[in-house]
């Protein structure tokens, strides 16, 4: 049992990293006389069975049926399926099987943040704790960056002498976070970033600067509502301005806006009975 708790575990793994949504399906509960023992499980996606097995026969597919439904939905989510193993399941054991399926669409949330100092560097190396897809962009060369950069990054690089481009190549729900060396340069970029829907935007600095900005972008036609969407500082109130302390605050936050949006679309813990 011990090594085939592994495998599965291994298998989930190796299908998040190649980004194939799937479904865990899980026996959780059994009444009388069934093919498997609580524990058993296998994973689904869309095109096959890709681990294990709950007992296989017309119980199987039911289950693979309805774990290729929710996964049709395309939306992280977990449910309750209970199958009396009657005649409906094709099988005439005369027990029960509750099953738990959880459904795993693996999207990486995309992180940009445009400027590649130590701040930025130090977001980047943050991307497998956010569980996400960290782009560092700056215009300037490889060879003038500070902090050089480290062998093996958690994060993508781009160097694009036209920043404010690279916007629009992003994804409408990306997090977009604004440090670069050039506070000329920061300003263009929140105008631009303003003019899109992103769902966080960070900048980097103090209140002060926010303030100078702001009055700016009103001067340019920009209003309070758009103005609520910017995070500056970012990170809110942290207890140090040191690099990592920055990243971690600003990380956090992120994570924090984001729970926030996916808790009102996000489906929850359901029931269904065959």
């Amino acid at each position: 049992m011990a090594h085939d708790q592994q495998r599965w575990i291994e298998e989930l793994a190796l299908l998040r990293r190649a980004q194939t949504p799937c479904a865990l399906v899980t026996v959780v509960g059994i009444t009388g006389s069934t093919p498997r023992d609580v524990g058993a499980r296998m994973i689904v996606t869309t095109e096959s069975l890709a681990f294990g097995t709950i007992g296989g026969g017309r119980l199987e597919h039911l289950a693979m049926e309805r774990a290729r439904e929710l996964l049709d939905g395309a939306i992280p989510c977990t449910q309750n399926l209970d199958l009396p193993l009657a005649e409906r399941a094709g099988q005439c054991c005369g027990g029960q099987v509750s099953l738990l399926i959880e459904v795993f669409v693996w999207q990486a949330r995309q992180v940009a943040v445009f400027g590649a100092g130590h701040v930025g560097q130090a977001l980047g190396g943050l991307a497998p704790w956010m569980g996400a897809d960290v782009v560092l962009i700056d215009s300037r060369s490889e060879e003038t960056l500070e902090p050089k950069l480290p062998a093996e990054p958690a994060f993508r690089l781009l160097f694009s002498a036209a920043p404010e481009a690279e916007l629009e190549e992003l994804s409408p729900d990306a997090c977009v976070l604004i440090m670069t060396h050039d506070h000329a340069l920061d300003l263009a970029l929140l105008e631009a970033a303003l003019k899109r829907p992103f769902p966080y935007i960070g900048l980097i600095g103090s209140e002060r600067k926010w303030q100078r900005f702001r009055g700016r972008l009103t001067q340019r036609g920009m209003d309070s509502q758009q103005f609520e969407r910017v995070h500056c500082p970012i990170g809110g109130a942290r207890p140090s301005k040191e690099p990592g302390a920055i990243a971690l605050a600003a990380a956090a936050e992120i994570l924090s806006v984001l729970s926030s949006i996916e808790a009102l679309g996000e489906a929850g813990v359901a029931d269904y009975r065959i």
